[in-house]
């Protein structure tokens, strides 16, 4: 790990040196929450000992993974939100393509599960989409009779998992029976849990229960991240392992400057006060998916009492002049990665520009594992520096509450269509937050003259956020990154595009509870205007067309609620089009 801090490196040399006065990295290890907020931080802390957990608790029984193993399935897939399904994410898109040589080795100190040593190989993949049209194409995609599905939730409760489950198992019940469909499921969830008796009622083929000392985000090393790598026919012990150097590396007695994840933290953390809260990282192509891992890690952690670092998985480095002084750039290469030159020279140009440069090599992807117990201390550590409670998710609740009210309107026939849009126009809908409702005056209709009002309120240290509860098709990312590529270079701010809801287990926390410096936009279908019929939720009631707009126009309430500068917009029965247009405006707006 290098650090290039410039006129940084004196005060987080500072920062070192008082943590190491303190004995912080022992106090942190020994699970004393009084080094973060003083609040109920030592319950959280399980993490730390997952790297050293036997197999059968981090990874499932034996005999579970025997039975999954011995699974006719050809593919699997993880029905989860946030943490439960990012880091499975990560597994899919980092090994799905290479070959089954390369995805796992003969090597006699890790080849000792029955996945394994059986050889097995499936491909992974992740649905965690409320939006109708994604959820379609994705079973499209996939017969449900030739997956095997991992159902992950914490709580038993969320709602996202549990409709999706009750989605396929419907269909899979029709074609195969009720009993058979439920050997097709995997139940991954705390002790205790409604999903937990679920499962046993329903005869799911076997069930993994995690640490309830384990928040979801930091539970990538625990059966929700390392069961699903199992059933790929993956080494889940060499990641364990890894983890477990690494865990080492951090360890309690382990100088501060030769501690990686705590000093990462305390970099991090003290760039963060010093305005340099925007993380932009760059990854070896091969691990680019890490950075949605590390987005929700840091984001979700991070963001609240009006603070937090904003995580920008970009996916190229400009310029040093293209960045404003809120920026600091974390590059993750693997050895031997061709393109680590190009990104090379230019972290050497942003280095000698001022901007902070931290680089960080990984030998293989399965150095992942280390990767993910380097970024969990240093996030936990970052919270120690700025006095929260890195574990906790405060505003996330209010959404799904937000969201609950919303549905309970929908069934009392009290809630749609109530609401006049502040402008109609090329067959969308858009509606003004609180703190831009004079503009959408001014504008008199107009959408361009509002889009001109949205940019031109972007001030310095800004970011400029979109957030789609839109199916994620080639096509519909292709004109939000439009959107994004313009608005980004021309008011040097940072820019994100993200898809709901997942993003609101992960950036949605910090654009709620973190600084008041969001601008962006909002946009979702409404269920009135997606062409075809209501695909129902079997089992619970409802329709995912309801429950996707109502998450989206919840969310969207929140945040006006809470100030900041965002525009809600129903891109009716044309997204493309709509888009489209919008990416007009917005150009136009720009100059």
């Amino acid at each position: 790990m290098l650090f290039e801090l410039g006129e940084h490196a004196s005060a987080v040399a500072t920062a070192q040196a008082d943590w190491e006065r303190d004995s912080r990295t022992h106090r942190l290890w020994n699970r004393d929450a009084t080094i973060f907020s003083n609040s109920d931080e030592a319950r959280w802390l399980g993490w730390l000992e997952l790297p050293t957990a036997a197999p059968e608790a981090a990874i499932g029984s034996e005999t579970l993974r025997a039975a999954i193993a011995a699974h006719p399935a050809d593919t699997a897939v993880v029905l989860g939100m946030g943490g439960s399904s990012l880091w499975p994410d990560v597994l899919g898109r980092t090994w799905n393509d290479r070959p089954a040589a390369a995805a796992t080795s003969a090597s006699a100190s890790f080849s000792t599960s029955a996945s394994a040593s059986a050889g097995l190989r499936r491909r992974l993949f992740v649905l965690d989409s409320t939006v109708p049209d994604a959820i379609e194409a994705f079973l499209a995609r996939f017969p449900s009779e030739r997956c095997l599905y991992f159902v992950s939730s914490k709580s038993g409760s969320t709602i996202e998992p549990n409709a999706l489950f009750e989605l396929i198992h419907a269909r899979l019940a029709a074609k195969l029976g009720a009993g058979a469909a439920s050997r097709h499921f995997v139940a991954i969830t705390d002790p205790g849990s409604a999903l937990e008796a679920r499962a046993r009622a329903a005869g799911f083929l076997g069930i993994a229960l995690g640490r309830a000392d384990v928040g979801g985000r930091f539970s990538a090393l625990s059966p929700f991240g390392l069961l699903p790598a199992a059933a790929m026919g993956l080494e889940p012990e060499r990641l364990l392992a890894c983890a477990a150097a690494m865990a080492a590396a951090c360890g309690p007695d382990v100088a501060v400057d030769k501690n990686p994840g705590v000093a990462l933290g305390l970099a991090l953390g003290t760039l963060a006060q010093r305005g340099r809260d925007k993380l932009t990282l760059s990854l070896s192509p091969e691990i680019e998916s890490f950075g949605g891992w590390i987005e929700q890690l840091v984001a979700e952690s991070t963001g609240k009492t009006g603070q937090g670092i904003l995580p920008i998985p970009d996916g190229g480095l400009g310029e040093p002049a293209r960045y404003a002084s809120d920026r600091v750039f974390v590059d993750l290469a693997v050895a031997g990665d061709e393109t680590a030159k190009s990104r090379g020279t230019s972290l050497d140009a942003l280095a000698r520009a001022g901007h902070p440069v931290i680089r960080i090599e990984l030998a293989d992807a399965y150095d992942l594992g280390q990767a993910i117990f380097v970024w969990e201390m240093a996030t936990a550590v970052v919270g120690a520096v700025l006095g929260l409670n890195p574990f906790d998710q405060p505003d996330v609740e209010s959404a799904k509450q937000a969201t609950r009210q919303l549905m309970a309107a929908e069934q009392a026939a009290a809630g749609r269509g109530t609401v006049a849009a502040d402008i109609e126009a090329a067959g969308v809908r858009i509606f003004a937050a609180k703190t831009l409702g004079p503009a959408a005056r001014d504008a008199k209709g107009d959408p361009a003259r509002l889009m001109k009002a949205l940019v031109d309120s972007l001030m310095p240290n800004d970011s400029f956020i979109v957030n789609a509860f839109l199916a994620d098709s080639p096509e519909i990312r292709a004109k939000l990154e439009r959107i994004r590529a313009a608005v980004g270079p021309a008011r040097r701010v940072a820019t994100a595009v993200s898809f709901g809801p997942r993003y609101l287990h992960s950036t949605g926390q910090l654009h709620k509870g973190g600084p008041n410096r969001v601008v962006g936009l909002q946009l979702w279908q409404s269920a009135a205007s997606r062409k075809g019929g209501a695909l129902a939720i079997p089992g619970i009631g409802g329709d995912f067309d309801r429950l996707a707009e109502a998450q989206a126009v919840g969310d969207f309430r929140v945040l006006s609620e809470r100030g900041r500068r965002m525009l809600g917009i129903d891109v009716g029965a044309d997204p493309a089009a709509a888009l489209d247009a919008l990416g007009g405006w917005i150009e136009g707006a720009l100059g």
